[in-house]
């Protein structure tokens, strides 16, 4: 004990409050640079992260260049598919157009015909039927011309007949 006295008989209450102040000091300022270091290691691992990510995703780029580029390829190969099959389907239906457009010629000169034949049987029609059968005529003619591969010589005197008795049952007025 005496060499504790010796050691520290000499403090007073005021150099023991000085030194319990400063050994607190000491205390908050090691917890404060100890926040402070944690918060930046921490702030600076996060950073490395974010770094290594952008890192990663660089190396990734050659890859993912590549994938665009077969995207992109695929893509265009699809396009150039379609359009094959588009122009198909335009073939396709420019030959429908045709045949309906020949059925419907054809369908022409069948009531045509037949309503030759009805005249030719004296059977009377009224104005408008035969207004109707001159605008079948008219479609008719007008399909021909325009197809000179169409044959047309199935209906050539039965059109000439029925406008020569339109003619006269105009002139006459015996219409039905």
């Amino acid at each position: 004990m005496d060499y504790f006295l010796q050691l520290f008989g000499d403090i007073t209450i005021g150099k023991a409050v000085v030194f319990l102040c400063a050994i607190g000091f000491m205390f908050a300022t090691y917890k404060k640079i100890e926040k402070y270091i944690r918060d930046k290691a921490f702030k600076e691992r996060e950073n490395n992260e974010k770094f290594n990510q952008v890192i990663d995703q660089v190396e990734q780029y050659p890859k993912w260049h590549e994938q665009s580029i077969d995207i992109r390829t695929k893509l265009t190969d699809s396009i150039n598919g379609l359009g094959k099959k588009l122009d198909s389907v335009n073939h396709s239906l420019g030959e429908l157009r045709r045949e309906n457009g020949e059925n419907q010629a054809s369908t022409f000169r069948y009531r045509i015909l037949r309503f030759d034949d009805e005249i030719r049987h004296d059977a009377k029609h009224t104005k408008e039927h035969f207004d109707q059968i001159l605008e079948d005529i008219t479609e008719y003619e007008k399909y021909c011309n325009s197809h000179p591969d169409y044959r047309n010589n199935k209906a050539v005197l039965a059109i000439e007949n029925i406008k020569r008795i339109y003619r006269e049952c105009s002139d006459e007025g015996t219409f039905l």
